[in-house]
């Protein structure tokens, strides 16, 4: 009984242990993309105008032959 309960707890601390890991070797995004930033939002626009403008561009020129 004893030494089962001995493997139990190794088990929960290699388990914690693996946890522990996986989370600190993770991709950490946070702060990665601020969607409130008003340079993120100024970029945002101006690449979405730009491809509205592209296709709106692209629709008449095809309409046009």
């Amino acid at each position: 009984m004893d030494n089962e309960n001995k493997e139990l707890e190794v088990n929960k601390e290699k388990r914690e242990e693996y946890e522990k890991l996986m989370q600190d070797s993770s991709t950490q995004l946070e702060g990665y993309y601020d969607k409130k930033n008003p340079f993120v939002i100024l970029l945002l626009l101006i690449l979405g105008s730009i491809i509205i403008l592209g296709v709106i561009y692209y629709v008449v020129a095809y309409f046009r032959l």
